[in-house]
């Protein structure tokens, strides 16, 4: 099964882009990011460079992890959706960057210029062969001992939508995800499955270090 193309993953986006703010304005505040961007922060400390979301979506994973642990590391979110990007820079204004981009090429981001990378809920868009592109371009823009956070759908299979849209998405599973982060040259530092609130599906949350 083949997810849908990035121009539909974009449509769709480009019109939940609002609907989509105003969900992750009540959801950042869930002890699940604090905890993640708490234990990133804590890791970034001797690491300099730039702390970059693949698929930034509204700007709200930026935004927290400025205002809540470091004002001076340089922000860079990119997303496939203009209109996302246009929320996102709105939120950040002057604290952070914002462009229109697929996670799977970072053309503007230099080799090694990444202190951390972030991808939120955005891998369940990609076939395998797409995520293991995408896991390598990431540890290309990262410094020796980066650190990539990376959140996903757990299981096997399409997601089922219902009646909220026909795009087509996969799950993957914990020991797929682990072996395609240390296939790229991370080591994995951190994974847990947990259950999501009001979503009858689990999240898979893992941390991982550039070797």
């Amino acid at each position: 099964m083949k997810p849908s193309s990035a121009d539909e993953v974009r449509k769709m986006y480009e019109e939940t882009a609002h609907s989509y703010a105003e969900m992750m304005d009540s959801e950042i505040d869930l002890p699940v990011y604090a905890d993640i961007l708490g234990r990133l922060n804590e890791r970034l400390e001797p690491i300099d460079g730039a702390l970059i979301d693949t698929a930034c979506g509204s700007g709200h994973m930026l935004a927290m992890y400025h205002d809540r642990y470091d004002r001076d590391r340089r922000l860079l979110g990119v997303d496939l959706s203009p209109r996302m990007v246009a929320i996102a820079a709105e939120k950040l204004g002057s604290r952070g960057r914002v462009a229109v981009g697929d996670m799977r090429r970072l053309t503007e981001v230099e080799d090694n210029e990444a202190a951390a990378v972030l991808n939120f809920f955005a891998l369940h868009h990609l076939d395998p062969e797409g995520a293991c592109v995408a896991l390598r371009e990431w540890y290309r823009v990262l410094r020796p001992a980066g650190r990539l956070v990376v959140a996903t759908w757990d299981g096997d299979g399409a997601i089922d939508y219902g009646d909220e849209s026909d795009i087509v998405a996969l799950r993957y599973s914990r020991q797929d995800l682990n072996a395609w982060v240390e296939s790229a040259g991370f080591d994995v530092t951190r994974c847990c499955v947990e259950p999501v609130a009001e979503i009858p599906m689990n999240a898979i949350y893992l941390e991982a270090v550039k070797r």
